[in-house]
């Protein structure tokens, strides 16, 4: 039984992401223990519901606005007027998340959705610049984050629903290396690092919140060549059809059979 960390989208919490999630969590029950956690930022913005694009919240329009018995609309990160600014609030988030993971882990993966695809690609690249450099330091980033990205088990693999890429120059610095960077001294001008963790990046054909190709280019950008992109024909939300099932169990057999 895997352990995974669940990580909800802009305007969300664990209570929605988990209701929203039924059909996933039923799939996966005998494969995946989920623990879901909300992010300890206030959202900000209430996302449009005539689906435009929140490109700094990757809003989900699914669940603008807040009710209060679902609890409060929580985000990752808000729209900022600088990316300094945006950047506090992911190293908050992050070392929220990395919190968790030491108080409630081991986990053996992630899942994300939307924003949370987003904030699970920046606690992984906080990962594999751990491993990868001693020091921590990288432009803009507090190399006290890094560090404690250190400590943390290596994660196996990724479900990442709706994501995208982190637009922030922090984010490309945590995964560009330049000479001297590295203690091993393996690394050249300007290398680029890859999330090395087996990922799944589900995008939906006809997502007016998170369009597809911002999926495809997390997956290009951020990821090694083991990532996996699988589009379905829907919108903005986690797909659970037989079709679906099949792959994410066959993703985790993937997984399973690389021990």
């Amino acid at each position: 039984m895997h352990r995974v960390l669940c990580l909800h989208g802009y305007t969300q919490n664990a209570k929605k992401f988990r209701d929203r999630t039924g059909p996933f969590r039923r799939n996966m029950k005998r494969r995946m223990e989920l623990v879901y956690m909300t992010a300890p930022l206030d959202a900000t913005v209430e996302f449009e519901r005539s689906g435009g694009s929140n490109k700094g919240g990757g809003g989900d329009s699914s669940t603008a606005g807040n009710d209060e018995e679902e609890g409060p609309s929580a985000a990752w990160w808000n729209p900022r007027a600088t990316a300094a600014e945006t950047w506090a609030d992911i190293r908050r988030s992050a070392e929220a998340v990395m919190r968790t993971m030491r108080e409630q882990g081991p986990f053996d993966g992630i899942v994300g959705f939307s924003q949370g695809a987003g904030m699970a690609a920046v606690v992984l690249a906080l990962m594999r610049r751990a491993a990868e450099d001693g020091s921590g330091a990288a432009d803009g980033v507090d190399a006290a984050v890094v560090r404690d990205a250190r400590a943390l088990p290596p994660l196996r693999f990724a479900f990442l629903f709706a994501g995208f890429y982190p637009d922030v120059p922090q984010f490309d610095a945590l995964l560009t290396v330049s000479a001297g960077d590295s203690d091993r001294g393996q690394s050249s001008s300007n290398e680029r690092l890859r999330i090395a963790v087996p990922s799944l990046h589900v995008v939906g054909a006809r997502d007016a919140v998170v369009a597809p190709e911002r999926g495809r280019e997390l997956a290009a950008r951020a990821f090694d060549d083991t990532a996996v992109v699988a589009e379905h024909d829907g919108g903005h939300f986690v797909p659970c059809n037989a079709a679906r099932r099949n792959r994410y169990q066959a993703f985790l057999d993937s997984v399973d059979g690389a021990q």
